[in-house]
């Protein structure tokens, strides 16, 4: 039987060329917000040129090989030894030599890394590095892959399954949901805390992803709604940075902000916090450490601000509106802010790092990411009231100033 000739929508084609022809040349005028337009009108031209066919061989059997031939790639070390001596071309045998691995198994895992771009070849069996290669070399990129695969594998797995048994309602229970379902484990975080490899690989990637993403003091007026009027005694002079992993958020807060005088203070639990001492955070006391956990009260009282960054999207509404109401009794109204550094998802055409975050959430802690009418209501029913939301880019973090009704 003859292969069925491809039904070609050549005018969509056509439309989609047109918008790709116009993104290049606004990117080669140096227009720089023109980039990520290109980015997204090629990946249009290329759902256009494909068969629906070609579409679907594409998502079920390069999408979920080409993740676990990243994870296999950065356990035999490909991408690291890829780079060596200048990056001169290397053999399967030489690629293998790191680990002493299967120089066929390695030819396998290279091919795919070749396939999604991750590696280039200069000619058969010979592989040589791109600048894909020499990002996931460097071990906080490297981190990403790792903290994505082992973490949240066997959720995404059991998932359809753990659907079914609830005849496919949304997942909202913190502690009985997909996660638990798979992981017979009391949560994500917990997990984390029993696997100290993948705990720091978590660490590593969120700083890393959050030098490539715009900063939250670019977004929102920190000078006009922060620096002027703080007051300089005590809790009231405050920046607390609640969850705020190792300290990262707050020693690139000190960089950018010096004129910001008041005191920082990292709020953690205990695992997180001496991890943070160990990497010297708070050496020089411009920082403090201080072990809180936010579904308790709020130590600090009338604070400058009070900042979550990826905080609330751990979480299903009915703790969201636990942690806000601590926060909003320590509040002084008129000026205390709570600021949300979090994903502001669109109602339309959503970008797909929002959504694919979404479904990360619902898979691992029951939660998911949030539209800015959801979130509005989330922070109304605390009992708080929403003065902006600032947004730049496409499928970044947003950040959202919250203050007490007076």
């Amino acid at each position: 039987m003859a292969a069925e000739t491809p039904n070609v929508d050549v005018e969509n084609i056509a439309r989609a060329l047109k918008q790709v022809a116009e993104d290049g040349d606004k990117v080669m005028k140096n227009d720089s917000a023109a980039r990520e337009r290109l980015v997204a009108s090629a990946r249009d031209l290329v759902l256009a040129a494909e068969t629906p066919m070609e579409s679907l061989l594409w998502h079920i059997w390069a999408l979920p090989t080409r993740t676990v031939a990243a994870r296999i790639a950065v356990d035999l070390k490909i991408f690291e030894t890829a780079v060596e001596n200048g990056g001169s071309p290397k053999s399967n045998e030489d690629l293998a030599a790191a680990t002493g691995a299967s120089p066929i198994l390695v030819r396998r895992i290279s091919r795919a890394c070749v396939s999604m771009g991750m590696l280039a070849e200069q000619g058969p069996d010979m592989f040589v590095p791109n600048s894909m290669t020499k990002l996931l070399a460097t071990k906080e990129y490297a981190a990403g892959i790792i903290f994505c695969f082992d973490n949240p594998q066997l959720s995404f797995a059991k998932l359809p399954e753990y659907l079914r048994s609830t005849n496919f309602q949304n997942p909202e229970n913190a502690s009985d949901g997909p996660f638990q379902y798979a992981n017979n484990c009391p949560s994500a975080f917990t997990w984390l805390t029993q696997h100290p490899d993948v705990f720091e690989a978590f660490h590593g990637y969120v700083h890393a992803l959050r030098q490539h993403r715009p900063s939250w003091t670019d977004m929102y007026p920190v000078q006009s709604r922060l620096v002027e009027g703080l007051k300089s005694d005590g809790d009231a002079s405050v920046l607390v940075d609640i969850g705020g992993g190792t300290g990262q958020v707050l020693q690139d807060f000190q960089k950018d902000v010096p004129e910001y005088t008041g005191r920082l203070v990292l709020q953690e639990i205990p695992e997180v916090v001496a991890a943070a001492t160990e990497k010297g955070v708070g050496a020089d006391g411009r920082i403090e450490l201080q072990v809180h956990d936010f579904f308790t009260p709020q130590p600090i009282r009338g604070a400058r601000a009070y900042f979550m960054r990826s905080v609330l999207h751990d979480w299903p509404d009915e703790q969201c509106r636990k942690i806000l109401g601590h926060l909003k009794g320590a509040m002084e109204p008129g000026y205390s802010k709570i600021l949300i550094s979090d994903c502001v998802v669109s109602d339309q055409q959503a970008a797909w790092q929002h959504v694919s975050l979404d479904l990360y959430m619902m898979a691992q802690v029951s939660s998911r990411e949030r539209t800015e009418r959801e979130w509005r209501a989330l922070i109304v029913s605390s009992g708080l009231d929403v003065t902006g939301i600032y947004n730049e880019g496409d499928g970044n973090e947003g950040l959202i100033e919250v203050v007490r009704s007076i």
